[in-house]
């Protein structure tokens, strides 16, 4: 934070020196973006646009910024602007993929188109990777998600904050449970406490091996998750929770939980609709009410 705002001081001075420096203003909105402080980005993307309307850099941060405003036809504007201007532009391209991801099923294929893009444009992309990873996760192309996330990893193992969990999850998507759970076991090796191995390998133990070989597990990982219950990841616990609930049959409660999950985890409804706890509940009616996209 120091440092952001050393450089802010500086540009501040640059800035007062020659107003219409686009290039410096550009650089504070950048700063602005990385502190999260969005009107004071826009406002300085916009002016250093305004000076130089070609400045294809600015208006493809200015797509990025209206993106994490949740402002998505804006961004799509300026990302569309960005590429006109630079076809081969591989971070505004995958940049709006994201935005399109973001946008609902309906730009799925949007967004999968882009991110392929951008990596045929730089092959060692791995944030883009990372994003057709996860695409392919919500297009159901398991398989395809799996090849992409390992490649990731391979690039950068920082992409993912619970990679091996992650990586269990999709193998699970496969059926293929003796090797999720081995990933979520060697998660535990480097966090015993890791509440999100926990919950799969219950939910895994489970969908392999039955309900009464498991219920030592998904106890285990519900004493966990309640000791969370009031932190500041309730809403992933209580979606967690809702999954336990879910393979033990307890149905109403599940769905209570999930319920109130959604209200706190903007992903608990794209959680649901591939986590395999919730297979018995994929009939119900209120189950698909409440991870309905709106029309």
């Amino acid at each position: 934070m120091n440092s952001y705002g050393e450089i802010l001081a500086n540009l501040n001075q640059t800035i007062a020196y020659n107003p219409n420096d686009f290039k410096a203003i550009a650089h504070r909105g950048d700063i602005y973006r990385l502190l999260k402080q969005y009107e004071e980005a826009l406002a300085d993307f916009s002016r250093a646009v305004g000076q130089n309307p070609i400045y294809v850099w600015a208006i493809a941060r200015r797509g990025e910024v209206y993106r994490m405003m949740k402002r998505y036809p804006e961004a799509l504007v300026d990302f569309d602007r960005a590429i006109e201007l630079k076809s081969d532009y591989a971070w505004a391209i995958a940049h709006r993929g994201v935005t399109y991801r973001f946008m609902g099923h309906r730009y799925y294929e949007k967004a999968l188109a882009d991110f392929s893009r951008s990596i045929e444009l730089k092959p060692d992309y791995a944030w883009a990777i990372a994003y057709r990873a996860r695409i392919n996760d919500m297009l159901r192309r398991y398989e395809d998600a799996l090849v992409d996330f390992d490649t990731a990893i391979a690039l950068d193992r920082t992409l993912f904050n619970d990679r091996l969990s992650e990586r269990g999850m999709l193998l699970s998507y496969c059926g293929r449970y003796a090797e999720a759970s081995h990933c979520c076991q060697e998660a535990l090796l480097e966090n015993p406490g890791d509440n999100f191995a926990l919950y799969n390998i219950a939910v895994f133990k489970t969908r392999w091996q039955g309900l009464v070989e498991a219920q030592s597990d998904i106890n285990t990982a519900r004493s966990a998750l309640l000791d969370l219950v009031n932190s500041e990841a309730r809403g992933i616990v209580l979606y967690r929770l809702g999954g336990l609930a879910a393979i033990e049959g307890q149905t109403e409660q599940a769905l209570n939980y999930l319920q109130e999950a959604i209200l706190l985890e903007d992903e608990a409804i794209e959680f649901a609709r591939h986590d395999i706890a919730w297979l018995e509940l994929r009939n119900s009616p209120k189950f698909f009410m409440l991870i309905a996209e709106p029309s």
